[in-house]
């Protein structure tokens, strides 16, 4: 099952090593990049401003970074994610999630569009809805991943077996 399982995380992450690739060269090239950038500010700018509504308070006092600084930083939160999650490291499941729970609502916001029978709309619910699911998919590869014990009874540190996790329960 061991290269069945990295086939599959190949092939998971082979959407977000993509995405994030045509971001950096976007982003390398200067007009690209301004365009990208102006193309992505007003979800950004509405995003601040929600949120600013929910806490109280304008949201670069806590994340005072400019929308390319977010947008690079978010490139590398899904490429190196990525990388790490076909690595078979928790953490880059973990750096998966966390970019798509922070990117979908924002980038993906179908319902602030009007004509509901737009091709816009209709892309956006299905990358929005895309993206959900794939956030259920790292969800469940991170749920049935072997449970870690900080320090087991025999004194040793590592993955618990099967027959460990029935004595512990």
């Amino acid at each position: 099952m061991g290269a069945t399982a990295f086939v599959g995380r190949c092939m998971f992450a082979f959407v977000f090593l993509a995405s994030a690739v045509n971001k950096l060269q976007t982003l390398s090239d200067p007009i690209a990049g301004a365009a990208t950038l102006a193309s992505i500010a007003p979800r950004l700018a509405a995003a601040r401003a929600l949120f600013a509504s929910k806490i109280g308070f304008p949201l670069y006092l806590v994340l005072p970074f400019t929308d390319g600084q977010l947008l690079l930083l978010g490139t590398l939160t899904e490429g190196v994610g990525a990388v790490l999650f076909v690595a078979d490291s928790s953490l880059g499941a973990k750096m998966l999630m966390l970019f798509t729970l922070v990117v979908t609502p924002v980038m993906h916001a179908f319902w602030l569009i009007p004509d509901k029978h737009s091709a816009g709309y209709q892309v956006e619910m299905i990358m929005f809805y895309k993206n959900v699911a794939m956030f259920g998919a790292l969800l469940f590869w991170h749920a049935t991943r072997p449970v870690v014990v900080g320090s087991r009874r025999d004194g040793t540190r590592g993955i618990a077996s099967a027959a460990d996790r029935v004595k512990w329960e």
